[in-house]
């Protein structure tokens, strides 16, 4: 008996934090980081200021928890490099994202913009997805040239889709197959 309570509070527990990981996220891509009061975190996540401060004792580590889980949840989605269907699959995953989430822009970057003059930490983290991008596409095609070439198709299509919408994903990932098809051929 005492085990199932436990599980059940620990469940429960966990998934507060994930209510409140997933409320910050939402707000931070729509009003900015600085923007969102923790008042309106609890209230989207449905939690007291007490909940969210035993879940995340300062500002900084939700902020760091968010971007860790939403860079988690991106790469989920990716295929193994070394997936003939890899590259066609990131910008998949790229305009699904972008159709759920919105087209206003790069999540990271947003935190980049915010954080990058006050906290080395998250100004770092939100530059690992870059980092962590790029070396998945030259692990996928084994080429540098090429690997940074889609990755600027990647990088522009974010930038596209504040005009364009989602479909940008898919022309840049059209593009990239252009790109890996002309470099196959003799």
């Amino acid at each position: 008996f005492f085990a199932e309570v436990k599980r059940s509070v620990y469940f429960l527990t966990m998934q507060k934090r994930n209510d409140i990981i997933e409320a910050a996220e939402r707000l931070f891509y729509d009003n900015g980081f600085h923007a969102t009061s923790t008042d309106r975190i609890c209230r989207e996540a449905g939690v007291s200021t007490r909940t969210l401060y035993r879940h995340f004792p300062s500002r900084e580590l939700l902020t760091e928890a968010v971007m860790q889980a939403r860079q988690q949840r991106f790469f989920a989605d990716l295929r193994a490099p070394d997936d003939p269907l890899a590259i066609h699959t990131l910008f998949t995953v790229l305009g699904d994202w972008m159709e759920a989430h919105g087209t206003g822009g790069c999540f990271f970057l947003k935190a980049w913009g915010e954080y990058a003059q006050e906290s080395v930490r998250l100004s770092a983290l939100a530059l690992d997805f870059r980092y962590q991008l790029r070396a998945y596409i030259t692990d996928c095609v084994h080429d540098a040239a090429l690997a940074d070439a889609i990755w600027m198709l990647f990088e522009g299509a974010i930038t596209s889709a504040l005009i364009v919408g989602a479909q940008a994903a898919q022309r840049a990932g059209d593009a990239a197959a252009l790109l890996i098809a002309h470099q196959e051929t003799p």
